[in-house]
């Protein structure tokens, strides 16, 4: 599937720190490489390779994730941790509704959670005539949300080619990006599932609010209120691209690359994925060009303002040097992103800001980790999710000679997030 050029690269190299961070206690396991999988067998990895480890928490504490299995029935799944309790979603083998089984998560191991446990993910089918689709598993049932090889709405002639990167809110809507056939030509086309229909957001082709037309997107993300906000590429005599909410068939441009920053310079490229919440404040990652340090993390509500920026200086000495690939935003507009830091006393650790902007250090590499052993790394692509009360997870992996944690941990809400 095309995808729009506007991720912004992360390239820490992640060394492991002799230092140690706060107390485990503060800090809990959801899962771990070796631990019993339901159904049989046990966890081995949490990760994707070139893919950052997304595990989705919700405001009831239950965490989503990815993870392969190995000496159990199925070889990978989604599973849902609940507590103490963790259970299978969907795995491999599993039968899909309208015919078939699931063959496969591992093209799109990034699920959505929602506050009433649902989750939105993406799988490949083997025997059926579909080949992939997104699906929404709730606690008694799953159900296909679309499938590859059916009519697409709102495009003449158009068949689901390819369904990617589903967001899901309370209600129980769906956003997700698609690669829709017609004829001899693909478009991109980000759609919106709601009250039992699928409606077109934008397609590729259409036309941009600011001039020229829509080239490629970013994946969709969703907020309770039906607000689909995305990062698209524009061809033409305007803006090359930006940021863009849809809301009930109106569109506006949020950030458009070339802008001017609140800190001098422009936007030269914007996050090709972004995080809003109930109030439509968006969080985002940039590049800057002109402007007195290369990139920054804002956020978007009444105005544009900048949350942390390359060069600044970091909670426990040195300076931020990258940032992860997006940041995530609670309900009351915290901010939680991934950062590597240089002349610190870790090289990579998670981060929150709070609505009056102080940054604090939540968890960083040589932390203490629960049931014993250090976080020496998170991972080739460092991310942390949030929750709307500001619970936070993240993932750890081992170091380059296998040393370290494989596994997904949270850390509860503290007052004042």
């Amino acid at each position: 599937m095309l995808r729009a050029c506007l991720a912004v690269a992360l390239a820490a190299v992640l060394l492991v720190s002799e230092s140690r961070g706060a107390d485990p206690s503060a800090v809990r396991r959801i899962a771990a490489t070796g631990q019993t999988v339901p159904g049989g067998g046990a966890f081995d990895r949490f990760s994707v390779e070139s893919l950052p480890i997304v595990a989705p928490i919700n405001s009831k504490g239950q965490v989503a994730f990815f993870a392969t299995v190995v000496r159990g029935r199925a070889n990978e799944g989604f599973f849902v941790a609940s507590g103490a309790r963790i259970s299978k979603v969907a795995a491999d083998g599993d039968p899909v509704p309208g015919g078939g089984v699931f063959s496969g998560f591992g093209r799109h191991p990034v699920p959505a959670l929602n506050d009433a446990g649902e989750l939105a993910f993406s799988a490949a089918i083997a025997g059926a005539r579909a080949v992939e689709g997104i699906f929404v598993a709730s606690p008694s049932r799953v159900r296909a949300i679309v499938l590859a090889g059916g009519p697409a709405p709102d495009i003449p002639s158009g068949t689901f080619a390819n369904v990617d990167t589903p967001a899901i809110n309370a209600r129980g809507d769906v956003a997700f990006l698609a690669t829709v056939r017609r004829g001899r030509e693909s478009l991109e086309v980000i759609y919106l599932h709601s009250g039992g229909k699928t409606r077109k957001v934008i397609a590729q082709g259409d036309p941009a609010p600011a001039g020229g037309t829509f080239a490629g997107f970013g994946p969709p993300s969703l907020n309770g209120k039906g607000l689909v906000v995305f990062g698209a590429v524009v061809e033409g005599r305007a803006v090359p691209g930006g940021l863009f909410v849809w809301k009930g068939g109106a569109i506006r441009m949020l950030v458009g690359a070339g802008e001017e920053t609140p800190d001098g310079g422009i936007f030269a490229k914007l996050s090709e994925r972004v995080a809003v919440n109930d109030a439509g404040t968006v969080a985002f990652n940039a590049i800057l060009k002109g402007a007195p340090m290369p990139g920054a993390i804002y956020v978007v509500d009444d105005r544009v303002r900048r949350i942390a920026g390359l060069g600044d200086a970091a909670p426990g000495g040195g300076v931020f040097s990258h940032f992860g690939l997006w940041p995530s935003l609670s309900a009351s507009g915290a901010v939680v992103f991934a950062a590597s830091i240089d002349g610190g006393t870790a090289p990579v650790a998670v981060f929150m800001v709070g609505r009056g902007g102080a940054i604090a250090k939540v968890a960083a590499v040589g932390d203490a980790l629960p049931g014993g052993g250090t976080l020496v790394s998170f991972g080739l692509y460092p991310f942390a999710a949030t929750s709307n009360p500001g619970a936070i997870t993240f993932a750890t992996a081992p170091d380059a000679v296998g040393a370290g944690a494989e596994g997904i941990f949270a850390i509860d809400p503290a007052s004042g997030r």
